[in-house]
């Protein structure tokens, strides 16, 4: 496994949760020492008591973090929007560095699988519903919600880049045993369609789990 230092009218709404499974420079992913089997999944705003690398330790936060876009009457139909989010995370709870950039649209996603047995991987994937929905019942696919990865001082992300499936849950990555992962992930709406006016949401639910 390598490990890769650190260089020192229409408005969609997606709502980001995270949840825990089991109780020049590259995507950052780093080996961790093995111990007691842990799993520890953020996705946005997180709960970290000082950082994993200084002997810190994770706690749980319910904060459902959001994605959105209100597109303009005129530019409805012609093509991508980036989405803005309202979470503020920008320090990786790793080592403090700071990785995203929330103003520009970016979502933390990180987290790890440590464990002292020899094999197995853990999963993380993402399940969301068909469509987006506003108060009228009329929808738009959540597939047409997209997502680049990336970080500061990263070339790719860990997470690939990618765009949600709709209606399933869709597997992301695999992460070997004592690892860290994360990445930063700046969604963007289609519009590629014409729709009615309204507020149209759902929900994303990512799962770090490991058997």
């Amino acid at each position: 496994m390598k490990s890769f230092p650190r260089p020192q009218s229409l408005g969609p709404v997606l709502a980001l949760a995270g949840a825990l499974g089991c109780g020049a420079a590259q995507a950052f992913l780093i080996t961790i020492s093995p111990g007691a089997r842990a799993l520890y999944l953020q996705v946005g705003t997180g709960s970290f008591t000082g950082t994993y690398s200084g002997g810190g330790t994770p706690g749980d936060n319910p904060t459902v973090n959001t994605a959105s876009v209100t597109v303009p009457a005129a530019a409805l139909g012609t093509g991508p929007q980036p989405m803005a989010t309202n979470s503020t995370t920008a320090n990786s709870p790793y080592d403090n560095f700071a990785f995203c950039t929330p103003g520009t649209g970016q979502v933390y996603v990180g987290g790890f699988y440590r464990t002292l047995l020899t094999a197995g991987n853990a999963t993380l994937t993402v399940q969301t519903p068909p469509n987006l929905v506003n108060t009228t019942s009329d929808t738009i696919p959540f597939s047409t919600i997209s997502w680049v990865s990336g970080g500061n001082g990263d070339t790719s992300g860990t997470v690939p880049s990618g765009s949600f499936a709709g209606g399933t849950t869709q597997t992301l990555m695999s992460l070997a045993r004592n690892n860290w992962f994360e990445s930063c992930l700046t969604f963007r709406y289609a519009n590629t369609q014409l729709a009615p006016a309204g507020t149209f949401t759902g929900r994303a639910t990512f799962q770090l789990a490991a058997p």
